[in-house]
């Protein structure tokens, strides 16, 4: 058995459920990043080390997160992008191909700019927009698009959906990953995230579905003819969003499972012009 180093041992021993594996990525990303702060060595290592046993998530300790195609610098006041949204992209990037390689696209709900950051990287024509409600955010968001330097092709705005957009933008595509836990659910999460990270990111309303819905009624305008609509969801809500889709005139509507199976994503198109 190969012996645990002193970072593994320690996060093994405060319950940190990945601690072989964060332990090694800490030892391997803390000296460099130590020396770029001018600190002295083993002194951000000691410090992260902390920082993860007291139940801070891995991804604000080491101040990234790699997602898509992209490395994403990310901390309080953000949502951390998780795995299956990547498939999200995927989907979307399945829908742009179909269309012209200039396009636009919005996402809403952006959080750190993941979607649309990944999304432009991929596309290099690509230009979009992101908004979110919550200035902390969009301060992620913003760094991100300049650390990727994406500035030319993507913008943030701050505001309530479509509010900050101008009235006559039409998009090929519109995204959103929007809070969609209620609140028996939220309390029902791991503490490392009802602890740390945003909640306006995670809870929407007494059926976790209020914000998908409202997205739903206001997003067909917004879109051009043939243009999708791409929401991340919870894994009980495919028939009520199913439902929504099909009422507000949505056409081909469906239903996407992520990589375990689960109903994760909600999909419809605008339809073409007669």
């Amino acid at each position: 058995m190969i012996p645990l180093s002193p970072a593994q041992r320690a996060l093994r021993e405060a319950g940190v459920e990945n601690a072989l594996q964060e332990g090694r990525w800490m030892e391997r990303l803390a000296p460099r990043e130590g020396a770029r702060r001018g600190l002295p060595p083993g002194a951000l290592l000691e410090e992260w080390i902390r920082r993860r046993c007291s139940g801070e998530p891995f991804q604000y300790v080491v101040g990234s997160v790699e997602f898509y195609q992209v490395e994403l610098e990310v901390g309080p006041g953000t949502l951390i992008p998780r795995p299956e949204t990547e498939l999200l992209v995927e989907r979307a990037l399945e829908h742009l191909e179909r269309g012209p390689a200039q396009a636009w696209a919005l996402d809403l709900c952006t959080g750190s700019g993941a979607i649309l950051l990944s999304l432009a990287h991929a596309r290099p024509r690509l230009q979009g927009v992101g908004v979110d409600l919550s200035p902390d955010a969009l301060a992620w968001a913003r760094r991100n698009c300049a650390l990727l330097h994406l500035e030319e092709r993507c913008q943030f705005l701050q505001g309530d959906l479509f509010s900050p957009l101008p009235p006559s933008r039409r998009f090929s595509l519109i995204t959103a990953n929007p809070p969609y836990v209620s609140p028996e659910e939220y309390q029902a999460l791991p503490r490392e995230i009802r602890d740390y990270e945003p909640r306006m990111a995670l809870e929407a309303g007494e059926e976790g579905r209020e914000l998908e819905e409202k997205i739903i009624r206001q997003a067909l305008p917004w879109l051009e003819p043939g243009g999708a609509l791409l929401l991340e969801m919870g894994e009980t809500q495919g028939d009520a969003l199913r439902e929504a889709l099909l009422a507000n005139g949505y056409r081909e509507v469906k239903i996407l499972r992520d990589l375990t199976g689960r109903e994760r994503f909600a999909q419809g198109l605008r339809p073409p012009s007669p």
